[in-house]
């Protein structure tokens, strides 16, 4: 059985015992007694965030800090013998990863090295046996602002002009965003407004970052079919009141010169539309499934 998470030092991140750790997060680690493996494990006094589905070999908590007088709270996921099918996508995720937690810690560095806006990964450690994962823990800094999701449920249907003008800076900057990730080889597969975070109060071209980073790939091949699925997830999970099909395709024609993809709006919109109603009646089917809706 071997550990891995650290034996070298790379730019701004520090080996910690068997953790790597970005460096200015060392002493809080130690502080704290999460300056190992065994200590993020440890871990008891958290909020835990798990969840109906969410299988019994990862967990997610929740931990608020006061650090110089000021609030600061940490996510720590932690992952204990994932089934072989999510080992073998970790591997085939093309990220040299070896583990879930390691999968996340390496996409938010190569995220940060491209300077692309993603969540702040702070430390990260695993245990291996042989290519099977053991275990593995990754603990991540809580992105500025709310959920593009939440931000649109707040706001009311009569909207005021000013935020109609908010509204479509936030779709121009959400276009460069997407664009630029995906140009750069990257696709999301979960890329619905609930992971995209909205920081109001930092400057413009700056508000916006990606979370849950887990499940990013580059594909090799039949890149389209990847980009269509992420474009799909933003636009079922955008709601009308606020984003009108005019605004949409604004939107598409602003990412489709970013981008440079070769396809032409009309037909990208038809494949965007096609996936999300296919999306849309996935989640009807749960919906049911669980009872929380009827068939009509």
């Amino acid at each position: 059985m071997s550990n891995h998470g650290g034996p070298t030092r790379d730019g701004d991140v520090d080996p910690l015992h068997d953790l790597c750790v970005a460096a200015e997060y060392a002493d809080l680690l130690r502080e704290h007694g999460w300056d190992s493996l065994d200590g993020l494990f440890r871990v008891r006094d958290a909020e835990s965030l798990s969840k109906p589905g969410l299988g019994g070999w990862r967990e997610r908590l929740r931990l608020a800090l006061t650090i110089g007088g000021e609030r600061r709270v940490l996510y720590l996921k932690r992952f204990t013998q994932p089934p072989l099918r999510i080992q073998r996508e970790v591997r085939r995720a093309g990220a040299l990863a070896c583990s879930v937690a390691g999968l996340e810690w390496a996409w938010a560095r190569r995220l940060a090295a491209d300077h692309l806006p993603a969540v702040r990964a702070v430390a990260f450690g695993e245990t291996l046996r042989g290519r099977r994962e053991v275990r593995s823990a990754i603990l991540l800094e809580e992105a500025p602002g709310q959920s593009l999701e939440r931000w649109c449920a707040e706001q009311k249907p009569c909207a005021p002009p000013e935020l109609r003008l908010v509204t479509r800076s936030i779709l121009d900057e959400s276009a460069t965003l997407v664009a630029r990730f995906h140009s750069l080889g990257y696709v999301h597969r979960d890329l619905y407004l609930s992971h995209v975070f909205f920081d109001g109060g930092a400057g413009m071209g700056r508000r916006l970052r990606l979370i849950d980073l887990q499940r990013i790939l580059r594909p090799k091949w039949r890149r389209l079919r990847w980009i269509i699925k992420d474009l799909a997830a933003l636009h079922f999970s955008t709601p009308s009141r606020l984003v009108t099909r005019s605004d949409r395709l604004r939107w598409l024609t602003r990412y489709l010169r970013e981008a440079n993809l070769d396809i032409g709006l009309r037909p990208l919109m038809y494949r965007i539309e096609g996936k999300s109603a296919a999306m849309a009646r996935h989640a009807r089917r749960r919906l049911v499934r669980e009872g929380k809706v009827c068939l009509p």
